[in-house]
């Protein structure tokens, strides 16, 4: 009997201390658990996790170089990163695109995505980006910024803005180095204060420099309140704000609408605010209310006052008279049509009676044949060749 109670004994112990043992291991695994519960939830305020996706509320981002210099600082609502955190959709984004240490850009949109672990961001509905060094102001749909070409994209309906210029493309490219804002694709651009248009295809905006350079066909309009008073077209155009000039090249055609005036030639300076006209090249002016042509070697045209000078080669003619004039200089009023012409001159009527005059001068109107040819050496006379009929 007392073996076998010794017996159960043994097995009484046994069974208690297992039993121990396993209450033990039970309460370690609830501690264990409850431990690694208290350490995921505070985390960081504003920041939520599940297996795959990081989401960041009211958050500051940032990237910088390789030599430690920030290249863009943005405050976002959101930011959702994907899983290997290289990638991340944004809401509200607001911020600073930097530039050798100094910003070059203010940005803001509704949404945003970063990519490439920050070497890209776009910008899509209601951007703006404005250039704090020189007040241009951009606006978009959809824009790529490229930290290492500083370079902003921009990708639909481009519009900019400045205090000198305003204007309107299908899409563009800001070089933020250089200032340099590139359009393509219906570009429509207005100086108001200067009151000055141009439409073209392709433009490049020097805005540092206060230069807009066309290099394809274009066209340019001036006016005065509402009213057109020029008109112009050409293959190239470049406008120097700052000056309120243009030179224009190749295929030039100019037209005044008061006076009516048409230029054409190969090149010309524009002072388009003083309705100043250059070409040293040349050049030929057509009066089309009267059709009188006057074509010069090179000229000036005021148009405030009415006035042309050509030198070098001039030739005067009147279609309706079918008469000619040659000189070396003329000077002409546009709306009084009256000449003075001096140096060489010839005139020529090919109406009833038929002559020539030669001498060194010449006033009168070539419309209705009212010229007189002079000399201004007494000793020369003025030289008549009749042809009769």
């Amino acid at each position: 009997m007392n073996q076998q109670h010794q017996l159960r004994q043994g097995q009484y112990l046994l069974l208690k201390w297992v039993k121990g043992l396993i209450l033990l291991f039970l309460l370690s695994l609830v501690a264990c658990q409850s431990s690694q519960q208290g350490t995921q939830t505070p985390e960081t305020a504003g920041e939520t996790r599940d297996e795959t996706n990081l989401t960041l509320q009211n958050a500051t981002l940032e990237q910088s170089n390789a030599e430690g210099e920030i290249l863009w600082k943005i405050q976002v609502d959101e930011a959702k990163y994907s899983p290997d955190r290289k990638t991340a959709n944004l809401t509200a984004v607001k911020g600073n695109i930097f530039q050798d240490g100094k910003v070059v850009l203010q940005v803001k949109s509704d949404y945003g995505v970063i990519e490439k672990d920050g070497a890209e961001i776009f910008l899509k509905e209601n951007v703006v980006a404005v250039d704090p060094r020189n007040k241009a102001v951009l606006r978009s749909e959809e824009v790529e910024w490229q930290p290492k070409a500083s370079l902003l994209t921009i990708r639909k309906n481009v519009r900019g803005s400045h205090p000198q210029l305003e204007a309107s493309a299908n899409e563009g490219k800001y070089n933020t180095r250089e200032q340099k804002l590139e359009l393509n694709g219906k570009i429509k651009a207005t100086s108001e204060q200067q009151r000055l248009k141009l439409e073209t295809d392709h433009l490049i905006w020097e805005v540092a420099k206060q230069t807009v350079i066309g290099d394809r066909p274009l066209k340019m309009i001036k006016f005065q309140d509402k009213t057109i008073t020029d008109r112009l077209v050409a293959n190239k155009a470049r406008v120097l704000l700052d000056k309120k000039q243009i030179i224009v090249k190749e295929n030039v055609e100019y037209k005044s609408l008061k006076p009516p005036l048409q230029i054409a030639t190969n090149e010309i300076i524009w002072h388009y605010q003083t309705r100043q006209v250059y070409s040293s090249q040349p050049v030929q002016l057509v009066q089309y209310a009267q059709n009188i042509t006057i074509t010069g070697n090179e000229g000036h045209v005021n148009l405030a006052e009415n006035m042309a000078y050509l030198k070098g080669g001039v030739k005067g003619n009147s279609e309706m008279n079918d008469s000619k004039l040659y000189a070396n200089n003329l000077t002409w009023n546009i709306v009084d049509q009256t000449i003075e012409a001096d140096g060489n001159v010839i005139y020529e009527q090919n109406q009833n009676p038929k002559f020539n005059l030669t001498g060194e001068k010449a006033v009168g109107t070539l419309v209705d044949n009212n010229i007189v040819v002079t000399n201004s050496d007494r000793q020369q006379r003025v030289v008549t060749e009749i042809f009769p009929e």
